[in-house]
């Protein structure tokens, strides 16, 4: 007999070390690729960046407003961080394009006062830093820094009664910050900021609900060098173009349930299913820096509607057919370009769903992610799946083909 009682869906944000590992590779191997200009013999100017991150927990779920062992809830942390970083200075296109950033690796530790729960999270992480505006002595810049932290405490999906928010060692790091530099000499800079960072461990063991924080950053960094002198080139006239797409993205989804089984216990347990989408659409390039267009995803979701049966008081899947699980949705897209990376947003609309009990079904999904165009027109990269803009759903990690022409029947 089926006594399915309660189906939690607590998918976030990404799957860890291998997502970790191939946004590194891109994110190195693109920022200093060859380009439309040859670099100078000189070598770039490097940084290092100490900081100090006092800030608050946000209340995002029962655990962390006090339904815990401790019966607290949680507010203050605090945290550290140290950087080491190159200063870019446009011997690149793509450099003076951005503003000339910085770009390099980091490590994070961070501290909640009064917690036997969550454990002393550490990160490694990999940032760019980029400037909003920039003036003579001062600049306003905008970060983002993507890894993986550990040193979490491994809980199960209910245990004594509480869902914490990680369950496993490791989690992926995300933190995005809006921050002022000023210069106070030759070689240091005083470092004001604020920041949101985002703990989650993609659902590789559940529970994931999530760990998000909220703080100042006050720190100074020193160049060892003397200061980059910037150059600038006229930028040269884009020749835009078009290009259409074709990309297999397949993933993988934890769906946990709770249930009642023979003897009248409440358990938990959890299954994986496969989603694998076949997408293809057309974009236009319109600049240096900017990419539109749209296109239609065709999905197999193995964890829609997903259901369990009672076989001998032991959970099982519940049976389904292709028709059950096969979804299609449409998409407008715009892409970010930085050199042969692209950062993507998709917000989708689903044109087909099959007809389900659940009470959670999707009728928007959005894609954000990050593409890297190889030679010989072959394209790869990973995205976070959401659903109704709000919930984090899935990580797919995708490869396709691309054809790119331009309109030359305008010109003779």
């Amino acid at each position: 007999m089926h006594k399915h009682i309660n189906c939690i869906l607590t998918l976030r944000f990404c799957t860890y070390k291998t997502l970790l590992l191939f946004c590194l590779f891109l994110i190195n191997y693109n920022l200093f690729a060859d380009d439309t200009i040859k670099p100078d013999v000189y070598r770039y100017t490097k940084t290092i960046h100490f900081y100090y991150q006092p800030g608050l927990v946000i209340q995002t779920h029962a655990f962390v407003q006090g339904e815990n062992p401790q019966n607290k809830s949680y507010g203050f942390f605090q945290s550290f961080t140290a950087q080491y970083g190159l200063h870019t200075d446009g011997r690149k296109l793509w450099q003076q394009l951005y503003g000339y950033p910085v770009w390099g690796f980091g490590a994070y530790s961070a501290y909640f006062p009064g917690d036997y729960e969550l454990g002393r999270p550490l990160a490694v992480y990999a940032y760019i830093n980029a400037p909003f505006k920039r003036w003579k002595k001062w600049r306003i810049n905008y970060e983002v820094d993507f890894g993986i932290s550990f040193n979490w405490k491994s809980h199960d999906l209910h245990e004594n009664g509480y869902y914490y928010p990680i369950g496993s060692y490791a989690a992926v790091f995300f933190d995005f910050g809006i921050n002022s530099v000023v210069e106070l000499s030759k070689r240091f800079n005083l470092y004001l900021g604020l920041n949101f960072t985002h703990f989650s461990n993609g659902s590789v063991k559940l529970p994931n609900l999530g760990v998000n924080l909220a703080s100042t950053r006050i720190g100074i960094n020193y160049l060892f060098n003397e200061r980059p002198e910037y150059i600038t080139r006229v930028k040269p006239p884009y020749l835009k173009e078009w290009e259409w797409l074709i990309i297999l993205s397949p993933s993988i989804k934890q769906v946990a349930f709770s249930y009642v089984d023979v003897s009248d216990d409440t358990l938990a347990t959890a299954f994986n299913y496969g989603v694998y989408t076949l997408s293809t659409g057309i974009n236009r390039q319109v600049s240096h820096k900017i990419k539109i267009g749209g296109g239609v995803d065709f999905s197999y979701n193995g964890a829609y509607g997903a259901d369990t049966t009672l076989i001998n008081g032991t959970p099982e899947k519940a049976a389904a057919t292709f028709g059950d699980k096969f979804l299609i949705g449409i998409f407008p897209s715009f892409e970010l370009v930085i050199n042969h990376i692209s950062i993507l947003a998709q917000p989708g609309f689903y044109i087909y769903l099959p007809e389900t009990e659940s009470q959670d079904v999707p009728t928007t999904y959005q894609r954000v992610g990050i593409r890297y165009y190889f030679p010989g027109n072959i394209v790869a990269g990973v995205n976070v799946r959401a659903y109704n803009f709000s919930k984090a759903d899935f990580i797919e990690f995708n490869v396709g083909y691309t054809l790119k022409w331009k309109k030359s029947y305008r010109t003779k």
